[in-house]
């Protein structure tokens, strides 16, 4: 296993890479932003984690916004639902990813596995907001058993179908986030992805609606959930796992 660089990428995606802080490289934790984003804001959250033995690499989304919105997208193309508060017609994160889940294996499969040696089930964990936290479930209900997902504020696609599915339960540990207040990651969403995932916690934090982390407090849990799938050979070899 060896550390990625921007030359692997090439002609792939558009990335930015960054470092384990200390000891040997064992995973890959990728970022993927939220609709209309860019990877700028998850270059500077990559930054700070430094996070131990994990190369962090800011993926961009590969649709550009439509009508010179700026920004990314990973749906195919832009949905619009109905806001069950106004009865407007807003921007939805629930589309289909048909070209995200190509672009994200070629990632995945040619760049990590095949190129720098990581085994997705083993060391490849995927942190997403919003729409990429969506892409990030859909990945793993439907692509690949990958290590972990952090999903603050996604849910399983709607466009996901049983026959997508494959090898239930699957292996990947699952952690969703979202704020305890006007959540989109109701209950019944949660149910879903505790149905397809043999290790899927919840956490809330406190806010209305659901945002990245703000502070430490509300970072804490992900992070525990991340060093404890880091340095779970340690905690091994000590008898604590």
């Amino acid at each position: 296993m060896r550390l990625p660089t921007q030359s692997d990428f090439a002609g792939q995606a558009v990335v930015s890479i960054t470092s384990p802080a200390i000891g040997p490289l064992t995973h890959a934790v990728l970022l993927l932003h939220g609709i209309g984003d860019t990877i700028a804001p998850f270059t500077a959250l990559a930054k700070n984690l430094n996070l131990p033995r994990a190369v962090v690499i800011a993926v961009q989304a590969p649709q550009p916004m439509p009508f010179d919105l700026g920004g990314f997208q990973w749906g195919d193309d832009v949905v619009f639902s109905k806001d069950p508060a106004s009865g407007e017609e807003v921007l939805s994160p629930d589309a289909e990813f048909n070209k995200a889940r190509l672009y994200l294996d070629n990632v995945i499969r040619n760049v990590l596995e095949r190129k720098c040696g990581f085994m997705p089930a083993e060391n490849v964990i995927l942190w997403g907001y919003g729409q990429g936290a969506m892409v990030a479930l859909d990945m793993a209900a439907c692509k690949f058993n990958l290590c972990a997902v952090v999903s603050v504020g996604g849910w399983i696609p709607g466009f996901v179908k049983p026959r997508d599915i494959i090898d239930l339960p699957r292996s990947t540990s699952v952690l969703l986030c979202g704020g305890d207040k006007n959540s989109a990651v109701t209950n019944e969403k949660v149910r879903q992805a505790e149905q397809l995932f043999k290790e899927c916690r919840r956490v809330k934090f406190d806010m209305n609606g659901d945002l990245m982390p703000r502070n430490k407090q509300e970072m804490a849990p992900i992070l525990r959930f991340l060093l404890r799938i880091l340095i779970a050979d340690d905690l091994a070899t000590q008898g604590l796992s």
